[in-house]
């Protein structure tokens, strides 16, 4: 079955891989804004996948998207009030094995792309990488899913369903990689320093008023 969903969506995972900024992690030349743009669309596309797939499939944690998550924490872009138009779902355990095949397989794209980025100069400043983390430990759920796809006896009319729902995953990934969302960053929060500049200012203030009203 693996060899089937391999072979039915080569041409879109092949374009989809053209079309996508990680093209310029591999060239080195991804800037900061491209880089908080792809985690962003990434963030989108697996939130959505992962828990449509976690649905039928409990075993396969949603957990891609947390990293997602961490990385835009940390680079202090905001994503509560960003959505997308389009709705995933899977409406059984085919089609679930379906999307979780380009959801997984991504993994090994993944070690790839973590090499490459250590040498994007413009990205000098990211203190630490949680996506896109070159941990080989994510592989681990890869071959979760290879072995409970081999253990799934599919009959003809789930091993299509399932085909067709990885087909439409990647184009539901296209989507959100050809759409540029604004980067709205948080507002800093006060750091220390600021914080007791500001009680230093208000105490001094209290001295100056107690000064006026003992000299009346």
């Amino acid at each position: 079955m693996i060899e089937r969903l391999k072979e039915e969506t080569r041409v879109l995972h092949e374009e989809i891989e053209r079309e996508n900024l990680a093209n310029r992690i591999m060239d080195h030349s991804i800037n900061m804004k491209e880089y908080k743009l792809l985690l962003l669309q990434n963030f989108l596309a697996y939130r959505s996948v992962e828990n449509a797939i976690f649905e039928y499939l409990p075993k396969m944690q949603p957990e891609k998207y947390l990293r997602l998550e961490k990385d835009l924490t940390a680079l202090e872009v905001s994503f509560s009030e960003c959505s997308f138009s389009s709705e995933f779902r899977c409406d059984n355990e085919a089609e679930a094995f379906g999307a979780a095949y380009v959801v997984e397989g991504s993994s090994l794209g993944g070690l790839l792309i973590a090499k490459n980025l250590k040498k994007c100069s413009r990205l000098n400043e990211v203190d630490e990488f949680y996506f896109f983390d070159g941990n080989k430990d994510h592989l681990a759920s890869w071959k979760t899913f290879k072995n409970a796809l081999a253990a799934k006896h599919f009959s003809e009319v789930e091993a299509q369903l399932a085909v067709d729902k990885a087909k439409e995953t990647f184009l539901f990934f296209k989507k959100l990689f050809q759409t540029r969302f604004s980067l709205a960053e948080k507002a800093p929060a006060k750091t220390p320093k600021a914080a007791m500049i500001v009680m230093i200012l208000i105490a001094l203030l209290l001295l100056l008023e107690n000064k006026y009203r003992l000299a009346m």
